[in-house]
């Protein structure tokens, strides 16, 4: 296993700072303390670097935030803790994708909802002897049950760099106990942390496919015993990092002839012939256009123009034209968000000018 140093150095990097800061200001220009640390970018970074060098975490109060049926507590980072945090992960990442499971989805970049649904949708269409049954398993809380002292032990293993660790610690330990939502780091930090179960379930118990989003796992097999012997096999594992299945886990036959058991996951219905969306997704969208008109932001604008995004990469067509289509008009979306960002890009451009004279 190959090791790292001299990354606090490459983090405190003034080519580090500002793609940093660039990364934690995308979509708040509108906001004057992002604004004025663009403008002031040479004259801040000092600062930037300094706060890093120094930082210290503060205990603080999370929020709760409902996201569909799920209640979620959030951690809600100071801008300047942001920039931090994209500093760690700007880092960290070549060493976290250097042994990356190719079929790990989930907050890293090129490895979205969209991808994972391809490759699943690739394993139905052209082997079907090895997705006649599925398993399907979640970890419990697995965010807030992750175990600080074995992720660091895990993390000292590669990393060697006693001040970049020093820093990241410090991150870590904003909570007492697992990893608070909110913070950039925390979604990398879990993928890392489950590196090894990745390559368990693929190398040693032999899964013929095999794909995790987040702590959500589906193995394919043909045989529905083997899934079972692999679910035994994985909840053993997760005990050794202190983690827990939740009891939900299922192992099912895959969509046979008229007695249809789609596979749900990822906001995605995963059926032989075809795919669609979660039905509370799509209810949320209908609701979310019906009210389109009567606040048009630009939030609201892109909130839609993601919908739609959803929309075609299922076989929703039918959907969108009852329930979507009489209410959005998805060409003057675009027209709008694509005159606002030109106004922010004037505006930033016209900041620089009058600043460079």
């Amino acid at each position: 296993m190959k090791s790292y140093n001299h990354l606090y150095e490459k983090m405190m990097s003034e080519e580090n700072v500002r793609s940093a800061v660039k990364k934690a200001s995308k979509g708040k220009h509108n906001r004057p303390k992002v604004r004025k640390m663009c403008e002031n970018m040479d004259r801040e970074i000092p600062d930037i670097i300094a706060y890093a060098q120094n930082y210290k975490h503060k205990n603080k109060k999370p929020k709760t935030v409902i996201e569909g049926k799920k209640e979620r507590k959030i951690i809600v980072p100071s801008y300047k803790e942001q920039i931090l945090h994209h500093m760690l992960v700007n880092t960290m990442q070549p060493v976290i994708m250097k042994g990356m499971y190719e079929h790990c989805h989930g907050s890293i970049p090129g490895r979205g909802p969209a991808e994972a649904k391809r490759q699943i949708r690739s394993w139905i269409d052209n082997d079907p002897k090895n997705v006649k049954y599925f398993l399907k398993m979640d970890i419990r809380q697995f965010f807030a049950s992750i175990d600080h002292e074995m992720l660091k032990a895990y993390i000292r293993k590669r990393i060697h760099d006693e001040k970049f660790l020093k820093i990241l610690f410090e991150v870590i330990d904003s909570t007492k106990q697992g990893l608070p939502l909110g913070f950039h780091t925390s979604h990398w930090l879990a993928n890392w942390y489950l590196q090894g179960l990745d390559h368990y379930i693929k190398q040693d118990l032999k899964a013929v496919h095999y794909v995790r989003y987040m702590d959500d796992m589906v193995i394919f097999g043909s045989s529905k015993k083997e899934l079972h012997r692999i679910c035994k096999c994985v909840d053993e594992y997760l005990k050794e990092l202190k983690l827990e299945l939740k009891g939900n886990w299922q192992v099912a036959r895959f969509d046979r002839g008229g007695k249809y058991r789609f596979l749900d996951f990822m906001g995605f219905r995963f059926y032989r012939n075809r795919t669609t969306l979660r039905k509370g997704i799509m209810v949320r969208m209908t609701r979310r256009a019906k009210r389109f008109k009567k606040n048009p932001t630009i939030y609201s604008c892109r909130r839609m123009m993601s919908a739609l995004g959803w929309i075609k990469q299922t076989d929703s067509y039918d959907m969108y034209l009852d329930r979507i289509k009489p209410y959005i008009n998805f060409q003057q979306l675009k027209r709008k968000i694509s005159r606002y960002d030109r106004r922010i890009r004037k505006e930033k451009l016209c900041g620089e000018q009058q600043k460079e004279a």
